[in-house]
């Protein structure tokens, strides 16, 4: 691979990551015009502590350099991700987030080649990947992580294998499904809330999704849990017109959800989730807006 078709793939990369990440965050700000050459990139992945590991993506289209960084850490279940402005070189990458962490790192090239397969097949790729020197920390809210790191390699596997398909999943709707699906959302914007649950069946498990997006000054922030409940976790009428929602941790408390009752009553309980960096979240409001249908979720 040749100099400028190493750029071209970093590129083309940045580009399809930044969109997934326009999707969880409402994207940063440079990132709704990838119309431009690319100044600088970076792509890493460092341990952190309680199972999470931090995978941060960074660029620039600008010749000052002004960029955006994420950091998207994750364990099984859980995920954060943060977006917030950076300095993008091909030599330098500094962003600052505050109370929770800082980056200023020396972009550095490492002068060997490197060949890589993606699990895709293919032809291998031949890459010089850069290695990135000086200081990289992060504190998560409440302490659900850590993070500190002096000396860090170029995650070249995630480019190789970014672009292969994946596992995904689908959900049809409509009267004669034994199934449901019950949704909450609240908020707009940087500042929302929502709440999935879904059973293919009523004595089916149940399937849990809550995430929250806010924004806190120049740093945007969407966190969200998933997992599998029992049974019991989510019960709804044959005919959808009530549920009741009582899942194990992340989740205290319940709700309940009654079609006929006055607006400011149709959702009612104590149902909060512990999220990544931001515990006993409530999940019950007036202000929500709210649906509960004939469902089924594939794969489940």
């Amino acid at each position: 691979m040749s100099a400028k078709q190493e750029k071209r793939w970093r590129r083309c990369v940045f580009a399809a990551t930044i969109g997934l990440v326009a999707l969880t965050l409402l994207a940063p700000a440079s990132a709704s015009a990838l119309d431009s050459d690319l100044k600088g990139f970076a792509a890493f992945r460092v341990k952190a502590s309680n199972g999470y590991s931090i995978l941060v993506l960074a660029a620039s289209e600008r010749a000052d350099n002004r960029g955006d960084v994420v950091l998207i850490l994750g364990r099984p279940g859980e995920s954060v991700v943060y977006g917030a402005p950076a300095i993008v070189s091909p030599t330098r990458l500094e962003a600052d987030f505050g109370a929770l962490g800082q980056i200023s790192l020396d972009i550095v090239p490492t002068g060997a080649k490197k060949s890589l397969r993606s699990r895709c097949g293919g032809e291998p790729l031949t890459l010089e990947p850069n290695t990135y020197q000086g200081t990289f920390e992060f504190h998560g809210e409440e302490g659900f992580t850590e993070a500190e790191a002096t000396h860090i390699p170029e995650y070249s596997r995630f480019g190789v294998d970014f672009l292969c398909p994946g596992n995904g999943w689908g959900e049809v709707s409509g009267p004669g499904l034994p199934g449901a699906r019950l949704r909450v959302k609240a908020g707009t914007g940087h500042h929302h809330m929502e709440l999935q649950v879904n059973k293919n069946r009523p004595g089916g498990h149940t399937y849990f999704e809550a995430g929250v997006k806010e924004k806190r000054g120049r740093i945007e922030i969407a966190r969200s849990v998933t997992g599998h409940a029992p049974a019991s976790a989510f019960a709804y009428d044959p005919l959808v017109r009530s549920a009741t929602v009582d899942p194990p941790a992340p989740f205290s408390g319940s709700a309940t959800f009654r079609r006929s009752a006055s607006p400011t009553n149709r959702w009612s309980g104590n149902l909060t989730v512990d999220l990544p960096g931001r515990s006993d979240f409530p999940l019950t409001d007036d202000r929500v807006r709210i649906s509960l249908v004939h469902a089924r979720r594939d794969p489940f």
